[in-house]
């Protein structure tokens, strides 16, 4: 099992960051493009949450922890903010796509809300998935 954790400020270069960090990582362990194009999908998705949600009430951006695992064939993704977690928003600047969009291009993701606060996704992916072939 291969293990990777990075910390970045919950700016607007944070997603991109994140998503070169991920991608590598994943990339290092022989993902398929298409493996590695759901992945950086859905980590700029959880990332640009903790962007626009988590800390929005704050002077300044909080943090946001990403961990990656490998584990044989199965990649492992924790997005975690220390932010004002999960509650409706109706002003929202975002569509509402992100989580739907984790949900489909992941093997399975859970949204967690820990006791300390914040908010966390986990997302698994299949690292060997193949093209679907017409």
């Amino acid at each position: 099992m291969t293990t990777a954790r990075w910390t970045f400020e919950a700016d607007r270069e944070a997603p991109g960051d994140a998503r070169r960090a991920i991608s590598e990582f994943a990339a290092a362990a022989g993902a398929t493009d298409r493996a590695l194009g759901s992945v950086a999908v859905c980590i700029s998705e959880a990332i640009t949450n903790a962007v626009v949600h988590a800390y929005r009430h704050d002077d300044r951006p909080g943090r946001v922890e990403v961990e990656a695992e490998l584990d044989g064939d199965w990649l492992w993704v924790r997005v975690r903010d220390q932010g004002r977690g999960l509650e409706p928003r109706l002003d929202s600047p975002g569509l509402g796509l992100g989580l739907p969009l984790i949900a489909q291009l992941s093997a399975s993701s859970e949204i967690v809300s820990p006791e300390q606060g914040g908010t966390e996704i986990i997302m698994r992916f299949d690292v060997r998935e193949q093209e679907e072939v017409a």
